[in-house]
């Protein structure tokens, strides 16, 4: 039977075999090959094949890096007792930057710096604002304007009232006309058409469009309208009782004078 692995020939041997066939042709002796498969006993195909493993090892070692630590691999096993300190973990973390680091120690085992977060965040922003760049929306938008507020800051919000696609979440450092204006105009210019704009009694939002003049056709924010609503009628509601229970007062104070009704206490 014949013997497909020669034990005699070890590591080492291949080896210095791999290294004196990746010698070029002009500076390697002739024979060489045919030499070192007599000597050690193995066909010269196998010696060409572990030159070209060794020519593809020390490629793949010269290969540029990623910049900073290599990556580690780790084993995480999802039980019960992980399930439960997240869970505990999780409420005393706030979401900032300094807050992220413990939660990674503490829920994942591995440290990061603050930097590595903060940049990492960055990273992810940057990647986000391209992408969301690149969003097409085929119809019309029902658009709902608002402002939020991170902290004092205003954060102008345009969001697809049919699909819920927020296409447009930009931090500002005003919210007047001017910069509503501009964001208006860059919705346009990126090709998202208006259907109509819900908008809230806000100046800025409504001087934005006067100013940008986009001929985006302007509807009542169902929202504040609704909110406006429960609160006269709850104004309703209380003068309607207040007056119920008046004209019961009257219609009392009215059978008590004329004799009909007996009450303790001073008169109505």
């Amino acid at each position: 039977m014949a013997e497909y692995r020669v034990p005699e020939f070890t590591p080492e041997q291949r080896a210095e075999a791999a290294l004196q066939m990746l010698v070029p042709l002009p500076d390697r002796r002739w024979g060489l090959v045919s030499e070192l498969a007599r000597r050690h006993g193995v066909s010269r195909t196998l010696l060409y094949r572990i030159r070209d493993r060794a020519w593809e090892a020390i490629v793949e070692a010269l290969l540029p890096r990623a910049a900073g630590r290599p990556a580690q691999t780790t084993t995480l096993t999802v039980n019960k007792a992980f399930i439960d300190r997240t869970v505990a973990i999780l409420p005393m973390l706030t979401g900032s930057v300094r807050d992220i680091r413990p939660g990674l120690e503490l829920i994942l085992g591995v440290a990061r710096s603050v930097g590595y977060i903060s940049e990492t965040l960055t990273a992810a922003g940057e990647q986000a604002a391209a992408y969301n760049l690149g969003i097409t929306v085929p119809l019309p938008i029902l658009g709902e304007a608002d402002e939020i507020f991170q902290g004092r800051r205003p954060c102008l919000t345009v969001v697809d009232g049919r699909s819920f696609l927020i296409v447009n979440l930009t931090p500002a450092e005003s919210r007047d006309g001017t910069t509503w204006g501009v964001t208006y105009l860059d919705l346009v210019e990126r090709g998202i058409r208006f259907h109509d704009l819900a908008c809230d009694g806000g100046t800025g939002l409504r001087a934005g469009v006067r100013e940008a003049e986009p001929a985006i056709p302007l509807r009542p924010d169902l929202f504040h309208i609704l909110r406006d609503a429960r609160r006269l009628t709850r104004r309703l509601e209380g003068a309607a009782y207040k007056a119920i229970e008046n004209a019961e007062r009257a219609r009392r104070a009215d059978l008590e004078a004329q004799g009909l009704m007996r009450r303790r206490g001073r008169r109505l």
